[in-house]
């Protein structure tokens, strides 16, 4: 039976907005709170407003402006199994997930390919409404669903003036997602390979280094060979920036599927991670500072068991401090790189970094250093970096100049678009020798998409 071919709205279909707790129809006038009371309708605006402050683009926003759109909300309950938004059709309403899960179906030949699995916090209907096209996917609720709805008219009436570029980042976001879900052929080659993945923790003890370009580039060199088949796990906190680096906006990370159930974890996860088009894929740690706490040791090792099934390589970039989850992803590792510049206060932190490292078990051939050049004329020359970490260099970056920051504003990987850049020619040294080490042979092995798109 066809689904119901319009979009939920205000008289479409069975279903209606169900009005806030509290909130009193026109004609009853009676039982109203006293100004400054905390009544069922205050706690109504605290839920609505913490769904906004959730969802990305949107927590960066005035407490004013977010309580504008959260007025301008109505709440809809969606039974299990249900349509949302139906492929096709024209849409003018952003849903955001405030309970429940949703999945994001493409109807295209030979059959339906489930593209994403959204969990509490994330949002659908943004490309229709921002961009002017048909509905790309239909959108069903996996388990019963609470959203809350906003229009287009709603959304420009208080947002089209002064914070005009909120809705041109939901208008880019809008076009990110189109370009992924199009390219469904991605999540087709997931769960397909033989073995699991080679995990490689880079680490960076002190700030400022290149920790991040490196792991970002790393996977960047990587992806040339393997494009969809290696993972950045972003876990540089407090502030997760591999993402926006590349010049992709995350809707979801890490920390948010540490309360999802155990059977929806796998999807809900993987519905997580971005796809850059040169190849790359990303998976955000954390959205906003406070989320770091909710990456446990628990909740990694969850994680890890699921992406080294999926992907060939998994880069991690630890960031610069030693904490219960990275000495947990240290354990998992099959190989760490430490990423030093050649200053002395960074050589010297790198060098106490392998002395730990070491004492924690890991083979020396399965630690890699890398000195990054990050001026002209470094503090430090190699062979005095060498003689403090009583060890050889095994990748030097030349410096870059520009470069580097420059990606950075223009959100670019280096390693997928400019050859000839230092930086570049490092990280494929590097993915040289982790291949030579690593190198893996392809099995058959169960589809992870035959499980989330049965026939």
């Amino acid at each position: 039976m066809r689904p119901r071919t319009r979009e939920i709205g205000w008289g479409a279909g069975p279903w209606r907005p169900v009005l806030a707790t509290g909130e009193k129809k026109p004609s009853d006038q009676s039982g109203q709170k006293r100004p400054g009371t905390k009544g069922p309708a205050f706690h109504d605006m605290i839920s609505r407003l913490a769904v906004l402050e959730s969802a990305p683009v949107f927590f960066t926003m005035p407490e004013s402006v977010l309580r504008a759109l959260a007025r301008r909300l109505r709440r809809i309950r969606v039974p299990n199994g249900e349509v949302v938004v139906c492929q096709g059709e024209p849409g003018d309403t952003i849903f955001f997930i405030e309970q429940g899960r949703c999945r994001v179906v493409v109807d295209k030949p030979p059959g339906a390919v489930t593209v994403s699995v959204l969990a509490e916090g994330d949002f659908v209907g943004e490309g229709a409404c921002l961009l002017s096209r048909p509905q790309q996917a239909s959108v069903y609720a996996q388990s019963e669903c609470t959203l809350l709805a906003l229009d287009r008219q709603s959304l420009f009436a208080v947002l089209g003036g002064r914070h005009h570029a909120v809705i041109d980042e939901l208008r880019r976001l809008a076009e990110q997602r189109f370009s992924r879900f199009a390219d469904s052929s991605v999540q087709a080659t997931w769960g397909m390979l033989l073995k699991e993945a080679t995990v490689v923790g880079v680490y960076s003890p002190k700030g400022g280094s290149g920790g991040t370009c490196i792991s970002l580039n790393l996977v960047g060199a990587l992806a040339q060979r393997y494009p969809g088949e290696v993972l950045l796990l972003d876990l540089d906190f407090p502030y997760s920036h591999s993402a926006l680096l590349a010049g992709l906006m995350p809707t979801s990370c890490l920390a948010r599927t540490g309360s999802v159930p155990q059977d929806a974890f796998e999807e809900v996860l993987l519905s997580a991670v971005l796809y850059h088009v040169r190849g790359p894929m990303i998976l955000p740690g954390a959205l906003r500072p406070e989320e770091a706490d909710e990456v446990t040791p628990e909740l990694i090792t969850r994680a890890i068991a699921v992406l080294r099934k999926t992907f060939r390589y998994i880069v991690v970039d630890l960031g610069v401090t030693i904490t219960d989850s990275t000495l947990a992803l240290f354990d998992l590792t099959q190989h760490i790189v430490v990423v030093a510049a050649p200053e002395l206060s960074a050589v010297k932190s790198a060098a106490d970094a392998i002395e730990i490292l070491t004492q924690l078990g890991a083979p020396h051939d399965r630690l890699t250093v890398v000195l990054n050049n990050r001026s002209l004329k470094p503090a430090v020359t190699r062979q005095a970096v060498e003689r403090m970490l009583k060890r050889e260099v095994d990748v030097e970056v030349a410096f870059d100049g520009a470069r580097p920051e420059q990606a950075a504003v223009d959100g670019v990987i280096l390693s997928v678009a400019d050859a000839r850049s230092e930086v570049t020619r490092g990280c494929l040294r590097l993915a040289g020798l982790l291949e030579a080490k690593h190198g893996q042979v392809e099995l058959p092995a169960r589809s992870l998409v035959a499980e989330l798109h049965p026939a």
